[in-house]
């Protein structure tokens, strides 16, 4: 699984007291809406929260459900930078789930693919919120599914071509960044790379079934299943 570097902002970006990007794949300067993760047509199981953290401003927050893969619902509600670095078991950036400015909400993937979690750090300059979900929250992918950032789909069919579309960022400099990869249904390991782009992108995927979907995005993105013929 790759996690590929993203560029540092200019100094007018970030303010001076502000982080600065490390690996990573969320940087955006444009909001994503709240309320998008729950668009309609879309099921999530709505499974119990096991555990919740919130502040405003920046903290290092530790997991504790255990090492099972789990879903991670991020909501940032302020105007400013808003950073959440996955930290592995020696307290060092693993991957970057959201590099962002002004209000996002998206969801992640934890756990995964033998890569423990053992914290996250979380650079804000506004409220934030972090609930954590099993994975039997994933929305379910029923032959189409459109989505406003990051987040953690399952797809129970058998093998198919997914035709993926990513909308972009219109005000990052780079269009944004975009990558989906796919694991065992439980997260116990990693598939395939359906992409890896950076601004607006259509293309189509073998997708391997069932699955897990974890696509990491900067702005909407949508994925189409059209199953093989038997």
């Amino acid at each position: 699984m790759k996690w590929p570097l993203r560029r540092r902002p200019r100094t007018q970006d970030v303010p001076a007291a502000g982080p600065v990007p490390l690996t990573g794949v969320a940087k955006t300067t444009e909001p994503g809406p709240v309320a998008a993760l729950a668009a309609p047509g879309l099921v999530t199981a709505g499974g119990p929260v096991l555990q919740r953290a919130s502040g405003d401003g920046s903290r290092v927050v530790a997991l504790t459900t255990g090492a099972e893969p789990v879903i991670l619902g991020i909501t940032h509600r302020g105007p400013g930078h808003f950073v959440v670095d996955a930290l592995d078991g020696r307290m060092r950036s693993g991957s970057q789930l959201v590099h962002t400015e002004g209000a996002f909400a998206c969801r992640a993937l934890a756990h995964a693919d033998d890569r423990p979690v053992r914290a996250l750090r979380i650079q804000a300059d506004g409220p934030w919120t972090v609930e954590v979900t099993g994975l039997a929250d994933a929305v379910v992918l029923d032959g189409h599914a459109e989505r406003a950032a990051s987040d953690v789909l399952r797809y129970e069919g058998g093998p198919a071509v997914a035709l993926l579309r990513y909308t972009g960022a219109p005000r990052s400099s780079d269009g944004g960044y975009f990558l989906t990869d796919t694991f065992e249904p439980d997260g116990s390991g990693f598939l395939d790379e359906l992409a890896n782009h950076v601004g607006p992108w259509t293309g189509e995927a073998p997708l391997p079934g069932p699955c897990l979907i974890y696509a990491r995005a900067d702005g909407p993105w949508s994925v189409t299943v059209h199953p093989l013929e038997s």
